[in-house]
């Protein structure tokens, strides 16, 4: 009888030991797996991060560059009193990786990086409304002045005078916006650049 109960005993701490162990075993696996994932998901969100600033590197230093080369060129050599006497096309969407993923820049860790980025595609984007508003005052300065050719009424030379004026003025506008977004746009890329974007992989 007492052998019985010894062999009892002995098989429910074998039973107790055998189950802790293959417990203790099973949690570790567990948090192994948890650790893994969590590794593979900062992993992941670190890729998806870094792919976004490549991407913003690479559409606002090319964007920048076609329009230096084509606008702000021509911006910066007006001189005191002239008017931006030239159309922008103006019929895509410049900024397409920016409005695509504008949901994520949230997820950017760095502060100052996150709110650079922000900063100069919103004067981007102004900029692409000044440069719209100048097409809109130039089309009617050569509407009056077209108008006064043909008639060479004094109340058209007027509505003549009084759109170059405006235009006149406006590049002012213009020409302190180009100064704003190009010390800008310069920032953003040191910032892109010091964070490692132009890195291969």
């Amino acid at each position: 009888m007492f052998a019985d109960w010894s062999a009892f005993g002995s098989a429910i701490i074998g039973a107790i030991i055998g189950g802790g162990i293959t417990g203790y075993f099973a949690l570790k696996s567990t948090t192994n797996a948890y650790h893994f994932q969590q590794k593979m998901s900062e992993q992941n969100e670190n890729e998806l991060i870094q792919g976004l600033l490549q991407a913003f590197h690479d559409e606002i230093e090319t964007v920048f560059e076609r329009y230096q080369e084509t606008m702000g060129a021509k911006i910066e050599s007006l001189k005191e009193g002239d008017a931006l006497q030239v159309y922008y096309p103006l019929i895509s969407d410049f900024f397409s990786v920016y409005n695509g993923n504008s949901f994520l820049i949230g997820r950017i860790p760095e502060n100052d990086l996150r709110k650079q980025i922000i900063k100069t595609y919103t004067l981007a984007k102004g900029m692409v409304d000044s440069l719209r508003m100048n097409n809109e005052l130039l089309q009617k300065f050569e509407y009056w002045y077209q108008v006064f050719q043909e008639s060479k009424s004094e109340v058209h030379r007027n509505k003549v005078d009084e759109s170059l004026y405006s235009l006149r003025e406006y590049a002012k506008n213009l020409k302190t916006g180009h100064q704003q977004i190009k010390i800008e746009t310069n920032q953003l890329l040191r910032l892109l650049r010091k964070r490692g974007v132009l890195a291969e992989k």
